[in-house]
């Protein structure tokens, strides 16, 4: 049962008991079930916004865990390709040391050869304005502190739904059994519950 239906439901109860207590001619005032209801449609609108809020830190969440993979994936790519260069580039310098009496020109190409291929490998490591791999791990650092907070809020406003929606439960409990402490409890519980939102949402938690 969602946050609407909890709050349709528990005004129903408040309709019938009007009705009967019409009938009987005797019940609890009515001012206190107005208020209740009242109280009651409040909460379910703070509920619904609070949810519906938890939920856009859901989609955010997927979207930056997804971002944070794909990050990793290209540095890994990266990685790879920069130990290949590495590689290749102590082969090269290798075979130069062991030529004997090598040419001043084929000398001149391998120097060249193997110096480019020490600066391809630097240029993968680290490319400002680019996407080496020191800038795609900062990235992607960011991204998954960002889908971490992004979780950490929609945890914290799940638990703020949930305190709310035990709040309608015990002000609709009150309409139909008219035990005033039950309106006291959902009615303080509902305030923690929104006040803990509040602070939620606003990142001081």
């Amino acid at each position: 049962m969602d946050n609407v239906e909890m709050a349709q439901d528990s005004l129903e109860h408040a309709h019938g008991h009007d009705a009967h207590s019409g009938a009987g001619g005797h019940a609890a005032p009515p001012t206190s079930t107005r208020l209740a209801a009242v109280l009651v449609a409040v909460l379910a609108a703070v509920a619904v916004v609070v949810e519906m809020s938890g939920n856009d830190q859901q989609t955010v969440y997927l979207a930056k865990d997804v971002s944070a993979s794909d990050l990793w994936s290209q540095y890994q790519g990266k990685s790879v390709r920069h130990t290949v260069l590495l590689e290749t580039a102590a082969l090269l310098e290798a075979e130069a040391a062991l030529a004997t009496n090598p040419q001043p020109a084929n000398q001149g190409r391998l120097d060249a050869l193997i110096a480019s291929t020490r600066a391809a490998a630097a240029r993968l490591e680290d490319e400002p304005g680019h996407d080496g791999m020191k800038q795609v791990a900062a990235r992607a650092t960011q991204e998954e502190a960002a889908r971490d907070h992004a979780l950490e809020l929609h945890e914290g406003l799940e638990r703020s739904v949930r305190g709310l929606q035990i709040a309608i439960v015990l002000v609709g409990l009150f309409m139909a059994t008219r035990l005033f402490w039950l309106f006291g409890v959902g009615a303080g519980l509902g305030a923690v519950a929104l006040l803990y939102g509040i602070v939620v949402g606003l990142g001081l938690a």
